[in-house]
């Protein structure tokens, strides 16, 4: 009796099953049982499917079947399955900055929820499961004009697009405008004016041009683009102000210049769908890693990782997403296609209550097969904010071996970031220090549970930090809008994005003496921070 969900909606879950193979299938009476934390529920048909209602949106449910006949019972057959989360509703949306922005609040939906899609006029904003009932505002819009603004929830792979409403920016920038334009329009006329009765007064017969001073050489560190590490403290205490006013700013850049033309057609193709741990975090087909395909199984070259760019090199890791329980083969082949000798996680399996990850190495001395790869466990190193583990990897036809450490970093709260910055740039540290001792190996592998948000906050750091030890200078903003035109929603949330620049300022800290009278600025910066995440 295979147990399958059929359809999800806010409030049920329908399952469908086989009757068993039995001239008397007929005469079966079905038990159904579901449960979510201490609540559990059961009913009973004769059919072979049941839609359970009444469930919580945005919910993962335990489920099960079991089959009875003239008091014998079959076997219980289970899944976990999530209803759909409920859609946000946008509760006010209200003109600021002259009527070149919008501030928009939405109400927190019933049950769980991961992330949002914000858009307004064309813009698509990613926001944190943080963002409703508070205020987000969206820049670069036109005076006395009307949005359209909408916002999609995201929960389990699941969408519930919310009712779009009709937002208005005010006049006064219009007003603001015509009125320097006349003042500018005047100025102009008295400068002209002034020109003209030079010119009349003059003696000369014609006007020496003035010369043009030549520019100095650029600096190899320009502002908008790379900030010297020198100036790295005060550009971050300019975005700080006015409560992150600066990041916000340039998150919601980086947002709108994400790459939508890119195309993502093999994700999307009906076989590898199922691959997908989550619908809207798929690799781009420019930048995706192929597998090596198996005889006979279509698709088998798919899996859901990214070849990621460093700074000098047009490959330098490979961003995924936690194995789900029918991809930990693909992951093993990945790893040994690319002769990775290094894998770094950043999520725990099990996070809130809900599976991030399955459980892709062995757990004990027990050895795992999968396909022609063996994983044996040799070595744990247990510490108080993350594990260093030692596996084996042995292709069995081929009869080699490959040792590959795995850092994983289980401190990471789930939708936030690491209280302090100190444990996450000392585990850095220690996945640096074993790159550069196998320098001959393949692409390090990074993933989280989407491999974007927490595996893009790391690659963007270990990347940033050896741009300022070689180059003196660092550019947060081009590196993360240079990983996103190779895997989508790299460094996935505001949050994240500020505690890479606070990683950053620790860690320019810890490596430079600083005078005694800036020493004030650098502890205010980095307690006020972590308060505001």
């Amino acid at each position: 009796m295979n147990l399958r969900n059929e359809t999800q909606t806010n409030n049920s879950i329908t399952l469908r099953w086989e009757a068993p193979s039995d001239p008397h299938s007929q005469l079966y009476m079905y038990q159904i049982q579901w449960a979510s934390g201490a609540q559990h529920q059961q009913e009973q048909t004769n059919g072979t499917s049941y839609r359970v209602q009444g469930l919580e949106p945005g919910t993962l449910y335990s489920l099960s079947v079991r089959a009875e006949r003239n008091n014998v019972t079959s076997a219980t057959r289970s899944l976990r399955a999530s209803t759909a989360p409920d859609p946000v509703r946008i509760s006010s949306c209200t003109s600021n900055s002259g009527g070149h922005g919008l501030a928009l609040t939405c109400l927190c939906p019933r049950g769980g929820f991961e992330t949002f899609l914000l858009e307004v006029n064309g813009q698509r904003i990613s926001l944190d499961n943080s963002s409703c009932e508070r205020e987000v505002t969206v820049w670069g819009l036109q005076p006395a004009r009307s949005y359209v603004a909408s916002v999609q929830t995201f929960w389990d792979g699941m969408v519930a697009p919310g009712p779009s409403v009709t937002c208005h920016t005010s006049s006064v920038g219009v007003i603001a405008g015509s009125v320097i334009g006349v003042l500018l329009a005047i100025t102009l006329v008295g400068v002209l004016l002034f020109f003209l009765k030079r010119r009349r007064s003059a003696k000369q017969p014609r006007e020496s041009r003035p010369s043009v001073p030549r520019s100095g050489s650029a600096s190899h560190c320009s502002f908008h683009k790379d900030i010297r590490a020198a100036d790295f403290a005060e550009h971050v205490r300019r975005k700080e102000k006015d409560s992150n006013w600066g990041f916000a700013e340039d998150y919601q850049l980086l947002d709108q210049e994400d790459q939508p033309q890119l195309l993502q057609t093999v994700a999307l193709a009906p076989k590898n769908q199922s691959k997908n741990r989550y619908r809207n975090v798929l690799p781009y087909d420019c930048a995706r890693v192929p597998l090596k395909p198996l005889p006979g199984e279509p698709g088998s070259d798919y899996i859901n990782a990214s070849f990621i760019p460093g700074l000098w090199e047009a490959q330098e890791f490979i961003a995924t997403q936690g194995p789900l329980p029918h991809t930990v083969g693909d992951f093993w082949r990945l790893v040994w296609e690319q002769q990775s000798h290094t894998v770094v996680m950043l999520t725990n399996c099990m996070e809130s209550g809900r599976v991030k990850c399955d459980d892709y190495w062995p757990l004990d001395a027990q050895p795992c097969t999968h396909g022609h790869l063996q994983v044996t466990l040799e070595q744990e190193d247990v510490k108080e904010n993350w594990i260093i583990r030692t596996l084996k990897l042995r292709h069995m036809q081929e009869q080699k071996t490959l040792q590959v450490q795995q850092f994983h970093y289980m401190t990471w709260p789930d939708h936030g970031v690491p209280h302090c910055p100190d444990p996450f740039l000392t585990f850095r540290k220690l996945f640096r220090e074993r790159l550069e001792r196998c320098s001959q190996g393949g692409l390090p592998v990074v993933h989280c549970s989407d491999g974007v948000g927490r595996t893009g906050t790391f690659i963007a750091l270990d990347v940033l930090l050896r741009q300022l030890e070689c180059e003196g200078c660092v550019g947060p903003f081009q590196y993360v809008k240079k990983m996103r035109g190779s895997r989508p929603l790299m460094v996935q949330t505001e949050t994240q994005y500020v505690f890479l620049h606070q990683c950053i300022l620790r860690f320019l800290k810890q490596s430079s003496p600083i005078p005694s009278e800036d020493e004030g600025l650098y502890e205010d910066m980095m307690y006020e921070n972590v308060g505001a995440l």
